[in-house]
């Protein structure tokens, strides 16, 4: 059975090899260390799994460079094209595929995540467009001061000389 190093982790999925030694830290990758010296090494049945679990890696297992392409051409176009490209991978894998199933699965998921986040920065936008209101408001009511600052001079002026008039008296 073969077997990957840190490095050829890191070159397989694109990522850097600190990140692979992170996953291998947390234990969301497993790894043997038979000396400090030769470093971490994966079984290639443990890249796979971490793959299969990891829906931004799963593209990276399949055989045929031209499908993670087309899959992301499909992913870019969105809609019918996707079901397209899945039923493309079906094909090239085998109707009975576990990889054709998982990527199939992890679109739904990449779909779920991305829901979830259109439907929070919706959230923050009507907040800051209150906050945007609430400022505008505050704007209107400082032109108003500055439009009528003569009368607002007049009138503290007018009150201050009477209170010193009272005053004296």
């Amino acid at each position: 059975m073969a077997s990957y190093t840190v490095k050829q982790i890191a070159d397989i999925l694109g990522t850097n090899p600190e990140t692979v030694r992170r996953w291998i830290r947390d234990n969301k990758l497993k790894a043997v260390q038979a000396s400090r010296k030769s470093g971490n090494v994966v079984a290639e049945s443990e890249l796979e799994r971490f793959i299969h679990s990891t829906p931004k890696y799963l593209s990276k297992l399949t055989k045929d460079a031209s499908v993670p392409s087309l899959v992301g051409i499909g992913l870019l176009m969105g809609g019918a094209l996707t079901y397209a490209m899945i039923n493309l991978l079906k094909e090239k894998l085998g109707d009975d595929s576990k990889e054709a199933a998982a990527f199939e699965n992890s679109l739904h998921q990449n779909i779920n995540k991305l829901d979830e986040a259109i439907r929070q920065k919706q959230t923050l936008i009507q907040q800051t467009q209150a906050e945007i209101e609430d400022m505008r408001k505050q704007i209107e009511q400082f032109n108003s001061l500055l439009e009528n600052k003569d009368l607002l001079l007049e009138s503290t002026t007018t009150s201050i000389s009477t209170d010193e008039e009272d005053n004296e008296k």
